[in-house]
């Protein structure tokens, strides 16, 4: 039986945030680890062990100060307890900033990150006017066609990281809007 929630995290206890990186994002955290490992040249196994432990604590570190600014959420879809898809938003001006949309790889292909894109989309619409930006890496075909069907666009050639005031021409700017004033198509 499916027992599936939807969750909105204004904060996080520190053994909620190393549930979320052990089971959603360490995908992210290994591939971190092995790509600082690679530029510092060969390295042993131990040097990779202290790298990913390093990087799991980076993000927990993330975590705090991410949860320290007002308007910044994290849903995630939980089943049991247990993280499977997760994404943060902070607020901007006037509209939403998505990053790390991420399903761990054991429940990928199941509709979760559709599932969860549309949970977070129908809760705001609830507030009004709903645009929520994000980046998206042009070679994520899988990640795009999640946005696509949850109703984002391709915003822009070069997705802008509004956090930092970058561009990046390796992503697509995605936008979702929707304005619940404007009639029902």
């Amino acid at each position: 039986m499916e027992n599936i929630v939807f969750k909105e995290y204004d904060e996080m206890t520190r053994e909620e945030m190393y549930s979320l990186v052990h089971n959603v994002y360490m995908e992210s955290c290994i591939g971190n680890a092995k790509e600082y490992c690679s530029e510092k040249g060969a390295f042993t196994d131990e040097e990779f062990e202290s790298t990913l432990k390093n990087e799991i604590e980076n993000f927990v570190n993330f975590f705090q100060k991410f949860f320290a600014t007002a308007d910044n959420k994290y849903y995630v879809l939980e089943e049991n307890g247990i993280p499977l898809c997760a994404a943060r938003l902070s607020k901007i001006d006037n509209f939403y900033y998505l990053e790390a949309l991420e399903t761990a790889p054991e429940h990928r292909k199941k509709g979760y990150a559709t599932r969860l894109l549309n949970d977070i989309i129908n809760l705001y619409s609830l507030k009004g006017a709903v645009d929520i930006r994000d980046c998206v890496n042009k070679k994520n075909t899988a990640s795009l066609a999640t946005h696509r069907k949850c109703g984002f666009t391709i915003a822009q050639e070069n997705g802008t990281c509004y956090l930092y005031n970058t561009t990046s021409d390796s992503q697509y700017g995605m936008r979702y809007f929707s304005d619940s004033r404007l009639s029902k198509e």
